[in-house]
């Protein structure tokens, strides 16, 4: 099984394309990481669907009169969470160093049996140099795209935003709430007031009126009897 794998060169191809998945992997992954970090210098214009969760959740629980006491812990939870389509960025990352292990155990193994076995020197150093090639490959594309590098950034970034700008910008509008009701509250009393006085006004015409009456009656009274 071994010669036919070789003498169709299986191993080669399965270097190759392990090298293949893991670049474009990196690339796709990079750029997915990318695209957030831009957003998140603009979260709160931003409409990516990662980004925007977080905002909501952070206002939701801002609204509720609740301090958040450890904000990197808030924004970890749900770094380690994005999605690239279906798979968790974790996973994604986690495939793409498979494949380089992948390449130079495959290499490895076929450069040993190549040579142990087979005794052909030639193809040995073969898969040794293409196992190699990949893995180097593979490690300038995570150079690149390096994921750590991305991760740190846009936790950052998410941490600035809701820390100092969407915090201040939330507290400045509570303060404007708390100054609107304030304001209501006076002019409330003081439509109040001139309604009391008013009230008083009248009670007092109206007490007047009768015990001027009351005189009125009292001297005609008099003036009858004499």
């Amino acid at each position: 099984m071994f010669e036919n794998l070789f003498s169709q060169n299986v191993c080669v191809y399965v270097i190759v394309m392990c090298g293949l998945f893991g670049v474009v992997g990196r690339a796709v992954m990079g750029g997915y990481l990318k695209s957030l970090i831009k957003g998140s210098d603009r979260m709160g214009r931003t409409k990516k669907k990662a980004l925007l969760e977080i905002r909501k959740r952070y206002e939701d629980i801002a609204s509720l009169d609740v301090d958040i006491q450890d904000l990197s812990s808030f924004v970890d939870k749900y770094i380690d969470r994005l999605r690239i389509g279906v798979i968790p960025v974790n996973a994604w990352n986690g495939f793409i160093k498979n494949m380089g292990a992948i390449a130079a155990g495959t290499g490895i193994f076929a450069a040993v049996y190549q040579y142990y076995v087979v005794g052909d020197n030639g193809e040995a150093v073969k898969m040794a140099l293409c196992s190699l090639a990949v893995c180097l490959v593979l490690y300038m594309a995570r150079n690149q795209w390096d994921p750590a590098w991305y991760m740190m950034t846009l936790r950052d970034n998410v941490r600035s935003y809701l820390g100092n700008s969407l915090s201040n910008r939330i507290k400045k509008n509570d303060r404007k709430q708390a100054a609107a009701t304030v304001d209501g509250m006076v002019e409330q009393s003081r439509d109040v007031e001139p309604a009391k006085n008013d009230k008083k006004n009248k009670g007092c015409k109206a007490d007047n009126g009768s015990y001027d009456e009351l005189l009125d009656k009292m001297m005609q009274k008099i003036l009858a009897d004499g």
